[in-house]
């Protein structure tokens, strides 16, 4: 037991420590510059890097379900223009088969599009994310279990529910999958009276000043990083800093086994690694 402590601890402050100077997270972008920049690029935002025989496509995409947007034509044709090797993606690994495209962008968004075209090509797709329950520890560290809980339900399912996933079932319903799948299961110390839609509907209403209303309002900006001043958009921008750190790890890997390596994240993940990638193709292998 010991042992595994002493691994864990090792672990954390390879991944809050060294990571930065290793892996380029200090020449990123701050997400206040990237949420700046958000409205002068296209998308899908698209980075090409070649360094010999080696070479990266990086896309940045605005997460969507909806199988008619215009970014996940793109996608699919940058896919089958590049032919990758092996392809990144956000939100965990998906194991499961689709029948067509339009199955695969209603369950998983353009991550479940891109395991439709890996698969149909007989292409590689691996989690470019960092594990839950790794991001959890280092969180925890630094922040409090009620105002990270707060933050994560926002950012990762009602902001998502409200602009059309995991549609089908009742919120509530909804909310206790969740609860248990995303964070009990991870290790993520959920209270009892957290555990359903009406317990965290006090939270909100305990930390915010009034009620949890359902729909796109201005209340979603106290959680968006690009926001400077205030304190959910803040540990925000620490949740993607260490996503970021573990995604630049992976790219890294990849690419010492692989010519041909093809991310596609969501867009301010993009924006905010662009420069890390330049250095990294430049100084390739590292």
């Amino acid at each position: 037991m010991k042992l595994q402590l002493w691994i864990f601890s090792l672990v954390i402050l390879c991944v809050v420590a060294c990571t930065p100077k290793k892996h380029f997270i200090k020449y990123s972008r701050d997400y206040v510059e990237v949420g700046k920049l958000f409205s002068s690029v296209q998308l899908p935002y698209t980075l090409k890097f070649n360094n010999e025989n080696k070479r990266l496509l990086a896309i940045g995409i605005a997460h969507t379900y909806n199988s008619n947007d215009p970014q996940l034509s793109v996608l699919k044709e940058l896919f089958q223009e590049f032919s990758p090797d092996v392809t990144l993606n956000e939100g965990g690994q998906i194991t499961k088969e689709f029948k067509d495209e339009k199955e695969a962008v209603a369950s998983s968004g353009e991550a479940g599009l891109l395991k439709y075209l890996s698969d149909l090509n007989n292409k590689k797709l691996l989690n470019g994310d960092v594990q839950d329950s790794l991001e959890y520890k280092i969180m925890l560290n630094k922040h409090s279990k009620d105002d990270l809980l707060l933050y994560y339900i926002m950012e990762r399912l009602i902001v998502p529910y409200l602009n059309g996933a995991h549609q089908g079932k009742s919120f509530e319903d909804l909310y206790e999958l969740v609860i248990q799948k995303w964070f009990i299961d991870e290790g993520f110390p959920v209270d009892e009276d957290l555990r359903t839609f009406s317990g965290y509907q006090k939270l909100y209403r305990t930390k915010i000043g009034h009620d949890l209303e359902m729909t796109i309002n201005p209340d979603i900006e106290l959680f968006d990083y690009v926001n400077p001043d205030c304190k959910y958009c803040a540990i925000g921008r620490a949740s993607k800093i260490v996503r970021d750190s573990v995604l630049l790890e992976k790219i890294n890997a990849e690419l010492k086994i692989h010519d041909k390596v093809m991310v596609v994240f969501g867009h301010g993940h993009i924006l905010a690694i662009e420069p890390a990638l330049k250095i990294m193709m430049e100084k390739f292998p590292n």
